[in-house]
């Protein structure tokens, strides 16, 4: 459940909705980049600990939302604003 609300504000704030509106193109290009930082932290945070811990399903759990919601989260944006 975090990984998926993770990405949903991380899409968010890249895009400019949460936080601030982003009014250059540096501005723009600095939220998808500290977005992306983040999202990788978390990514390769959780990859490491539940290697760790040996929580294999939770592994592949976390590999699969992190992979898979960020697209999901991307085609419902893109068809919300093509409608």
């Amino acid at each position: 459940m975090g990984d998926l609300l993770l990405c949903g504000v991380l899409l968010l704030t890249a895009v400019g909705v949460l936080f601030l509106e982003p009014t250059t193109r540096e501005e723009e290009a600095d939220a998808w980049g500290v977005a992306g930082r983040i999202y990788g932290y978390w990514l390769v945070g959780g990859l490491v600990l539940f290697s760790v811990l040996g929580m294999g399903r939770t592994l592949l759990a976390h590999l699969a939302t992190m992979l898979g919601a960020p697209v999901v989260l991307f085609l419902i944006v893109m068809l919300s604003a093509a409608s």
